[in-house]
């Protein structure tokens, strides 16, 4: 596009768009508005108006004159907003992926936070016991490809607690995962996971070049619906949080076995 724009310039590219969209605005911005817009970048919006639906157009030139901003607005067909357009299969695939972890592909901290905080409170009126982990992947920070690891060690605890309304598997950060399940007790998933840490792999094979393992070591800690009070799903993850944390300090590499 024409760069050394001048005002004339702007005006008469203002009249010439006036034949194409049904709205033209040239206006120049204040003196002291901040640029915190890109010259060369056109800006698209949409926005609903008296039930119409408009496309704007937006972009920024800057001239001796100072800057300026042109806004171009044109009808779309439908009073619907292109994001209210989706079925109920598309908006159901958008929630789907909006809850998963991108690198990994099991829930993400989005998903634990509000799903599988519901889920507790229904288990517990219910009258079902839960129990939750959390999982960290030792010196995460340090590995040569954290990410491949990460998905690797997904997999692993993917394989056995991915059941629909009973058990789940989210990554609430980069080098952590988080793993609830219903109808179980702290020792029962404690130890469950501590036959599950002896069985698998501690080493990852990785992709790319030449084939070699890559060792790995995990941290683990548990805590269940019952020991603490009421639906408090703050109490519940702090606890295990702590847990974790002292298991951590301990030198790591395995399942918090308590005090």
């Amino acid at each position: 596009m024409k760069n050394n724009w001048t005002e004339q310039d702007l005006r008469l590219l203002a009249r010439q768009a006036e034949d194409v969209f049904e709205d033209v605005g040239l206006t120049k911005l204040p003196a002291q508005q901040p640029a915190s817009h890109e010259e060369d970048g056109m800006h698209l919006d949409y926005q609903l108006r008296g039930g119409q639906v408009q496309c704007v157009l937006r972009r920024f030139f800057q001239t001796q004159e100072g800057t300026w901003g042109l806004r171009m607005t044109a009808p779309l067909a439908g009073s619907v907003l292109p994001e209210d357009r989706m079925g109920a299969r598309e908006r159901e695939l958008c929630r789907e992926a909006l809850n998963h972890d991108f690198v990994t592909g099991v829930y993400n901290r989005r998903y634990c936070e509000t799903v599988f905080c519901t889920q507790l409170d229904t288990w517990a009126d219910e009258h079902r016991g839960a129990a939750l982990a959390l999982v960290e992947l030792d010196g995460y920070a340090e590995q040569p490809v954290p990410e491949q690891l990460a998905c690797f060690v997904a997999n692993q605890w993917k394989k056995l607690y991915d059941t629909p309304g009973v058990q789940v598997v989210c990554r609430v950060e980069e080098h952590r995962f988080l793993i609830g399940c219903a109808d179980k007790t702290c020792a029962q998933l404690q130890q469950e996971l501590c036959a599950a840490y002896a069985a698998m792999p501690h080493e990852c094979v990785l992709c790319g070049g030449m084939l070699r393992r890559l060792p790995f070591t995990l941290t683990a800690a548990c805590a269940g619906t019952e020991e603490i009070r009421g639906k408090n799903w703050a109490a519940l993850y702090g606890l295990c949080v702590r847990r974790l944390e002292a298991a951590l300090a301990a030198g790591g590499d395995q399942v918090y076995q308590g005090e």
